[in-house]
């Protein structure tokens, strides 16, 4: 089985099993793959499977379909492991449904039938990742479950634009973050006394690899590469 799973704002939302070969996208009720959307045409895209193996196809939306950072002219084969971006939404394509918990679907409602134009490229703010990375959250942040790292850094803290915000009266703006350097994440202890990795105290900062985990007060993050 096929799936795709659907971010915003790199933030896990829905996860939606392909059926019978054939999956459209779009805003309207009727896609299998519905994102509620006003830069997302009603009928955007189409996922498609042809002598085992994998297609995506714009349908002549208006804001256009990218494929690891580069839009989508034609039909593109893709491969388990790629990311569809759409406007700020970001379509994995898995293999397997995810293992984290979901969280509940979180779209931006629209009652129109016309779509909003959008800048050039408004699929491209993040990085084009060659591996998949994420991290499977637990604890304090309750409304992200899994977040896809494809951006160059996430910041983490008690500040309200922290990508993962911690609680707490007394807790930091910036604990730490994490950042994105050539191919592999690094952690950036700030308050080196709140940062557990792999059980230990964090002075310094860290190259991240596959099953890593990190401890802030009571949060939990384990860093997945794919």
């Amino acid at each position: 089985m096929s799936f795709i799973e659907i971010y915003f704002n790199s933030a896990l939302r829905n996860t939606v099993e392909i059926e019978n070969n054939s999956a459209s996208i779009g805003r309207a009720g009727y896609n299998p793959i519905q994102i509620d959307n006003k830069g997302v045409s009603l009928l955007h895209a189409v996922i498609t499977r042809q002598d085992k193996e994998w297609f995506i196809e714009d349908l002549n939306s208006t804001n256009g379909t990218y494929l690891n950072g580069v839009k989508v002219l034609g039909k593109q084969k893709i491969k388990f492991g790629d990311t569809i971006s759409i406007c700020k939404h970001d379509l994995k394509f898995a293999g397997e449904r995810s293992r984290s918990e979901q969280a509940a679907p979180i779209y931006q409602s629209d009652d129109s039938d016309r779509t909003i134009m959008l800048g050039n490229n408004p699929a491209g703010t993040g990085v084009s990742n060659t591996s998949n990375c994420y991290l499977l959250v637990h604890g304090e942040k309750r409304n992200i479950n899994k977040l896809l790292l494809n951006k160059l850094s996430y910041t983490i803290g008690n500040g309200k634009a922290s990508d993962i915000r911690l609680g707490g009266w007394f807790t930091p703006k910036l604990v730490a973050e994490i950042s994105r350097i050539g191919n592999n994440y690094y952690l950036f202890p700030r308050k080196s006394s709140l940062i557990k990795l792999n059980g230990r105290d964090l002075t310094t900062q860290a190259k991240l690899n596959n099953d890593d985990s990190i401890i802030i007060k009571k949060l939990l993050l384990k860093f997945v590469q794919e």
